[in-house]
């Protein structure tokens, strides 16, 4: 059944909106989606995103178990897009990331050898702290050139 706004005569293809999406005519009611009707398709939605979400798991890691919607959310967790500060190793207190189980500096390694990654660290992270810096200081000339052209 094709509906059809009584002003324009052009198809409506969204029943949950008010107005004609094409002439922006209100539409009577009986044009409209009713809250029992609405309910039922956002639950066939729902259904189908589970059935989806259920095939995905099932291809990817072989699970099949998954019924209801709310624990696709708690199997999959939250979305975090916020990256984890690495933690320090107790012997040598340099970051080790959340990759590492163990600490990659000083696993099964000696003092001395602990004392030498410590210093190759330090060094690595002088030299970029240092391109930091001649970076900002390329950023500031080119800002200032630019605005000495567009100032002429």
């Amino acid at each position: 059944m094709k509906y059809k706004c009584p002003n324009c005569d052009k198809t409506i293809f969204n029943r949950r909106l008010s107005h004609c999406e094409f002439c922006n005519f209100e539409l009577p009611r009986e044009l409209l989606l009713s809250n029992a009707e609405k309910t039922k398709l956002d639950n066939e939605y729902k259904a189908a995103q589970l059935n989806a979400s259920r095939q995905r798991l099932s291809k990817d890691v072989g699970y099949s178990g998954v019924t209801e919607s709310n624990e696709v959310s708690c199997l999959l967790g939250e979305p975090s897009l916020r990256a984890r500060a690495p933690r320090q190793c107790i012997k040598c207190s340099l970051p080790v990331s959340e990759d590492f189980e163990e600490c990659p500096y000083c696993f099964g390694k000696n003092k001395i050898e602990v004392n030498k990654e410590k210093v190759t660290y330090q060094q690595e992270m002088k030299s970029v702290q240092g391109l930091g810096k001649y970076f900002l200081v390329a950023f500031v000339i080119v800002a200032l050139i630019m605005i000495g052209a567009f100032a002429i």
